[in-house]
Formats: C-alpha cells, sequence, structure tokens
C-alpha cells in the first residue's frame, strides 16, 4: 500500500504521467483487484468535490459589504493585509436532467447507404498514380518518429518527391532503351525513343548525320554578348531526315505494353540503375514472384466458379418470385 500512495503521490506532483501510474497500479494489484484502482481515485474526486462545493457555500454567506473601521482594526492588530482566497468552481447544479424525446429539437439522423467508392481503400499501387505531397509527408512522419524525430520539413518532403520522379525517370529509360531503338546526344543522354535503327548493311549508313547529336558552343560578340550557334536551314534538315529514313529499317510494328518482363531484363542489364543493393534484390524478389502463372488444376476450379456463379445469377429471379 505503502508503494501505491508514493506513486499516488509523484502522479499528484505531475513527475510521472497517468500512463506510467496506472503501468505501476497494475503491477501491484492483481486482476480481481484492479477495479479497485479506479474505484479508489472516483472516491478521491468526489470527496474533493464536495469539499470544494461546502467551502464555496460559506464563502457565500459572508456579507460583501464589510465596515471600514473593521478592515482598519484588523490592519493594526494583524500589520499584513488579509489575503483573499480565490472562490473555487463548483461543479454542482450546472445542469438541468431533462428528457431529450420531448425535447422540441431533436436532431434526426439520416442513414444513407454507403456507395462503393467510399467504402474502397484506395492505394497508389491500384490506381497507377505517384503518391501526392501529404501521402509522401505523412509516410516520412512515420519514419521520424521511428528515429526520434519529431517533425519533417516541407522541403525534405518536396526534394525526396523529386528523387522519386528522377528515380522513375530512369528505370522507365532503361526499360524503353531495352526495347527499341534511341539516340544519343553527347555520348550518354538518350532521346528519340522508338526511332529506326539504321542498316548497319549499307554503305549510306556511315555518313548518316545528326545535328542533334552534339551541340555546339556559342560565340561571343565584342560586347560581350553570347551569340547562339547557326542552326541548319528547314531545307537541310528535311533532308537529313529522309536520308536517316532510307538508311533505316522497316516501319516498327505497334509494340505491347510494358510487362514484368521487360522490366526484369532492363534491371538485370543497368543493375546501377538501383544503387542500393538491398533495394534492387527486393524488387527483383517481388518482380519474380509476380512472374506466376496458373496451373491446369486452378484454371479448372476458376472456370467452375464462374459456372456456380452465374447459375446463381440466374437462379435468383426465380426464387424471388416463388417468396411472393
Amino acid at each position: 500500500m505503502a508503494v501505491y500512495i508514493h506513486h499516488l503521490r509523484l502522479w499528484f506532483k505531475q513527475k510521472v504521467s497517468r500512463e506510467e501510474f496506472d503501468s505501476e497500479a497494475r503491477k501491484l494489484l492483481n486482476e480481481e483487484s484492479v477495479h479497485l484502482h479506479n474505484e479508489f481515485l472516483l472516491a478521491i474526486i468526489t470527496r474533493c468535490q464536495t469539499l470544494s462545493s461546502t467551502i464555496v457555500s460559506k464563502d457565500l454567506n459572508i456579507p460583501t459589504h464589510i465596515p471600514t473601521g473593521i478592515k482598519l482594526l484588523k490592519k493594526e492588530s494583524r500589520g499584513k493585509p488579509k489575503k483573499i482566497r480565490p472562490a473555487r468552481a463548483s461543479f454542482q447544479q450546472r445542469f438541468q436532467p431533462t428528457d431529450p424525446l420531448t425535447h422540441p429539437q431533436v436532431p434526426t439522423v439520416i442513414h444513407q447507404s454507403p456507395s462503393e467508392d467510399d467504402g474502397r481503400v484506395g492505394f497508389c499501387a491500384r490506381e497507377l498514380t505517384l503518391p501526392d505531397f501529404f501521402l509522401v509527408h505523412g509516410r516520412m512522419l512515420v519514419a521520424a518518429w521511428d528515429y526520434g524525430l519529431e517533425e519533417v520539413e516541407d522541403d525534405a518532403v518536396r526534394l525526396l518527391m523529386a528523387a522519386m520522379e528522377h528515380q522513375l525517370k530512369n528505370i522507365l529509360t532503361a526499360v524503353f532503351s531495352r526495347r527499341s531503338a534511341f539516340k544519343l546526344r553527347e555520348g550518354r543522354f538518350k532521346y528519340a525513343m522508338g526511332c529506326q535503327a539504321p542498316k548497319p548493311h549499307l554503305y549510306n549508313t556511315g555518313h548518316v548525320a545528326d545535328h542533334m547529336e552534339y551541340s555546339e558552343a556559342t560565340s561571343i560578340s565584342s560586347k560581350g554578348a553570347h551569340i547562339p550557334s547557326v542552326k541548319p536551314s528547314i531545307e537541310v534538315g528535311r533532308g537529313d531526315a529522309a536520308f536517316q529514313l532510307a538508311c533505316g529499317g522497316d516501319a516498327v510494328p505497334p509494340r505491347v505494353p510494358v510487362t514484368l518482363y521487360d522490366l526484369l531484363d532492363a534491371l538485370q542489364v543497368y543493375k546501377n540503375v538501383i544503387p542500393s543493393h538491398t533495394v534492387y534484390a527486393t524488387n527483383v524478389e517481388r518482380i519474380l514472384h509476380k512472374l506466376w502463372h496458373p496451373s491446369h488444376e486452378e484454371v479448372e476450379q476458376e472456370h467452375i466458379h464462374r459456372q456456380e456463379v452465374e447459375i446463381k445469377k440466374k437462379a435468383a429471379p426465380i426464387s424471388r418470385q416463388l417468396r411472393v
């Protein structure tokens, strides 16, 4: 009992929180006497409320107007002014009991049938969209709390969203470059995805020139202004495009959408797209897990299930007519 009173005093002095006090009380009490903890606290609160209401009722009986002579005698006899006690709040006689059913303005509850869209939980993976600002901010808050941080600034969220878009762009570029031909600018920047690849056995293929492959430096005038390089004319551009088409291969047939096989092939060839080995291994494992096809037994079970669902749909109106 002394230990319980000790923890109770610490809680009253605000040295421990309510949760810590409850946990210590549960350690001291067994399962059958846990309810005594709540009853004891309720008894203390009730006692304090009763005492506060009694003191307030006594203070209200004191006359508000006191003669000046009495105040002077008290000051001369004691020498110090008497401290006025602040009136304590009373929680009694503030509410009047009433029947809610007889009240004229009873709010009416309208029952609305929830729609299918309201009950469905939305996920970025299902909606095929990138997470927005608030979703990324909430996820970063959870990660920050795990490491003992309290808040996340908006600049950090914007930086993470920009990094996410850049990483997704690199993965898509690797996938598209494995599916079709492309061109290089400055020997490293990929562009013109889906163009026709030139035929290597043609003689004129080596003479194909593209003015977009290299950038030219600007020239500086006498006044110090930068003058852009001279671009080829429209006629020259059309001639080069016709020459590239003549040296190119056949027309590219329409391709199927990107599949997990294309993604797996791109990640296996361009392993530096995902620098972290842990993230790379986890995502490759997920891709391999998704590369799954049903067996013959599962296909037959799915066919039987669909037939049962169709029979139930056809038999539903007949059963309703019989009930009527």
